[in-house]
């Protein structure tokens, strides 16, 4: 059993972790990624449902899951935030973030962002939003996910295939080559 305080610690560190992953996780998987056992991990998650209370967030509960979310009472200006986002233009580093998807994908989030040199996961969440890419389970990690493009983003271009992109081959060949030199330099 964990005293009060180290269970207000862990607390925050569910929070913290829950925020930055945005999707739903596993007890199982929070109490791995912070060395604590499953059932500190469900007292700590308590604590933080109670402490949320006077929060605009919430703590969503299903089954062994668990996910950070936006009280039911704001959810008109979340909507209103979403709206104007997908309502823009895409910035330099969605267009970005699409054009490795495209020619590279279906692939996680880590290796988007080796690509790009930067975290990408904001963007990432914008284009799914928007609904030009899907994320699906990642068949080899079951704690991450592949993103490839949506077949919305076929026909807003007007393609019936991924590989009618402009210079799909080439550019694909060329992005392979670059990873491959780049991975044999890291090596070295």
């Amino acid at each position: 059993m964990i005293i009060s305080n180290e269970v207000n610690e862990l607390a925050k560190r569910i929070e913290a972790t829950l925020f930055v992953h945005g999707d739903p996780m596993v007890l199982e998987e929070l109490a791995k990624l912070l060395g604590r056992t499953k059932t500190e991990i469900r007292q700590a998650a308590e604590n933080l449902d109670q402490a949320l209370i006077s929060s605009a967030l919430t703590l969503v509960w299903h089954g062994e899951t668990l996910q950070l979310a936006t009280k039911r009472q704001f959810t008109q200006d979340v909507e209103a935030l979403v709206k104007d986002a997908v309502s823009r233009d895409l910035s330099r580093a969605a267009a970005e973030t699409l054009a490795v998807v495209s020619y590279r994908g279906p692939l996680s989030r880590p290796e988007i962002d080796y690509i790009r040199g930067v975290n990408s996961s904001y963007t990432l969440r914008n284009l799914l939003i928007r609904g030009l890419i899907l994320r699906s389970p990642d068949p080899k990690n079951n704690r991450s996910y592949l993103y490839q493009i949506s077949a919305d983003f076929l026909k807003f271009l007007g393609l019936n295939r991924q590989e009618q992109l402009p210079q799909y081959f080439d550019f694909k060949k060329r992005l392979e080559e670059a990873l491959k030199s780049e991975t044999k330099i890291e090596n070295q």
